[in-house]
C-alpha cells in the first residue's frame, strides 16, 4: 500500500514495538503517526521507556474511527486476525509494513495451497514411472498419486475437461471421479507430445515428434490438417527436428523444436519456438532462438513462455529469462502470481557442464515468484524420473 492514500483524517498507530516499527517509522511522514502498540505487557507503559518517543500502549487502545493500523512485526496473520475481530477491515483500516514484503513473500510460498496435475513420459512402473499424477499441496504440506500409468504427455483444460495425451494409447480423459477414460485415437507411431487447444477456431493441435510435424484435430477428434516443419522427413524417412510442444493463439499455433534447420541429430541443437500460419497453413519465422532443447510453449498474461529446458531457462516477456533452475527444465504453468516449473531428472546433464555449476538429478516441482525472485521446490520420487506437462487445478 502507498501510505499516500491513507485517509490524512486518520492517524497512523503501528503495531508492534521492534526494529520493523523503527523502520518504518523513517521511511513514513512522522507527523502521521501518532501511537505504537504492542501485545507484550513488558512493552506496555510505564515498564519500559517511550520507542520512537512514543509510550507503548495496549491494543485496546486502538480507535477505530480514527486511527490506521501499520503491522510492524512477522506475526502478521495473528495481528490481522486480532484486528479484523476488533471489527478492522484489511487495507481500508491496517495494512503490513512494506519492510515485511520478504516475508509476505516466504510464508505465501510456505503456507501454499494449491492442486495441481502433472504428467509424466517416463516408462511406467507399477507404483511410479510415467503417467498422470495429482498433487495437493494444503498448507505448504504436499501429498500426491497417480491417477493414470502410461508414457504420458501435454495436457490440457477443454471446456473444464481435463485431457492429456497418452503417447501409446491416444487421447484420454480424466473424469471428476478420478477415472481415466480413452476418448479418441492417434496414428500410430506418431509420438504425440504436445496438446493445446485454441479456443477462437475451437480446434485441437497436437505435436508429433516422429511426424516432424503438428496435426489439428476438430473438437471431436477428426484430423484436420497436418502442418509441416520441413520436407526433410520425406527425404530420410525419420523425423529430423524433435518438436514436442505447441500452444495455439487466435491465427497461429507456435511449436517447440530442438532444431529449427533439423539438424539436432549431427550435434546442431538450434532451438526454436517456431510459428505457423492458421490461415495459410504455411510455416513463418522463427519468434524465439537459441534455445537447447525447449518445451512448454505457453501464453500467460499475454506473453508467450517458453522453458530453455538443458540450460533451466525460463523465458517470459520479451524471450527474456525470467528464472534459472538448476534441473532438466519441463512442465510450466502460471497462476497469476507463481510459476510452477517442473524438474525431470537430467540425462544429459554431460552437456551442461561448464555451462552450470550445479546440475541437478532430482524430480521435483519448484514454485516461484518471478517479481521477488524466490521459489520454493516440492521434491518427487526420483522413480518418477521426469516431468512433461504441469496443469493448475480450480
Amino acid at each position: 500500500m502507498n501510505f499516500n492514500d491513507i485517509n490524512k483524517k486518520k492517524n497512523i498507530v503501528l503495531f508492534g514495538a521492534g526494529y520493523i516499527a523503527e523502520k518504518t517509522f523513517k521511511n513514513i511522514n512522522n507527523n502521521l503517526i501518532k501511537g505504537i502498540v504492542d501485545n507484550s505487557s513488558n512493552l506496555q507503559g510505564s515498564k519500559r521507556k517511550k520507542i520512537l518517543n512514543l509510550t507503548v500502549q495496549k491494543p485496546n487502545s486502538i480507535n477505530l474511527k480514527t486511527d490506521f493500523i501499520i503491522i510492524c512485526s512477522t506475526a502478521i496473520d495473528a495481528i490481522s486476525n486480532q484486528l479484523i475481530e476488533m471489527g478492522c477491515k484489511e487495507n481500508l483500516d491496517f495494512c503490513a509494513s512494506p519492510l515485511l514484503d520478504n516475508y509476505l513473500a516466504i510464508e505465501r510460498l510456505e503456507k501454499l495451497n494449491k492442486s495441481f496435475l502433472f504428467t509424466s513420459g517416463s516408462a511406467p512402473s507399477e507404483v511410479f514411472g510415467g503417467g498422470l499424477y495429482k498433487v495437493d499441496v494444503i498448507k505448504g504440506k504436499m501429498k500426491f498419486k497417480r491417477l493414470h500409468s502410461g508414457f504420458s504427455f501435454g495436457i490440457a483444460n477443454y471446456n473444464n475437461r481435463i485431457l492429456f495425451i497418452d503417447t501409446d494409447k491416444g487421447v484420454m480423459e480424466l473424469k471428476s471421479s478420478e477415472e481415466v477414460i480413452k476418448i479418441a485415437e492417434l496414428p500410430n507411431d506418431s509420438r504425440a507430445h504436445g496438446f493445446s487447444y485454441n479456443i477462437e477456431h475451437d480446434k485441437f493441435y497436437i505435436s508429433c515428434s516422429n511426424l516432424d510435424s503438428v496435426l489439428e484435430y476438430s473438437n471431436s477428434f477428426e484430423l484436420l490438417r497436418e502442418f509441416k516443419l520441413s520436407n526433410k522427413k520425406d527425404s530420410t524417412s525419420t523425423a529430423q527436428h524433435h518438436t514436442n510442444d505447441n500452444v495455439s493463439i487466435g491465427n497461429s499455433v507456435y511449436a517447440s523444436m530442438f532444431s529449427s534447420t533439423g539438424n539436432w541429430k549431427k550435434g546442431m541443437f538450434d532451438g526454436v519456438v517456431a510459428e505457423f500460419d492458421l490461415i495459410s497453413g504455411k510455416r513463418l519465422n522463427d519468434v524465439i532462438s537459441g534455445l537447447y532443447m525447449p518445451h512448454n510453449v505457453s501464453y500467460h498474461n499475454g506473453n508467450i513462455a517458453v522453458l530453455d529446458s538443458l540450460n533451466g531457462h525460463l523465458m517470459t516477456d520479451n524471450g527474456e529469462i525470467s528464472g534459472t533452475f538448476p534441473g532438466f527444465t519441463r512442465g510450466l504453468d502460471f497462476d497469476g502470481e507463481f510459476y510452477y516449473v517442473g524438474q525431470s531428472k537430467n540425462r544429459n546433464y554431460s552437456k551442461v557442464v561448464g555451462r552450470s555449476n550445479n546440475i541437478s538429478v532430482d524430480c521435483s516441482v519448484i514454485v516461484f515468484d518471478p517479481l521477488r525472485k524466490v521459489s520454493r521446490s516440492f521434491q518427487l520420487p526420483i522413480e518418477i524420473g521426469e516431468i512433461h506437462s504441469i496443469l493448475l487445478l480450480n
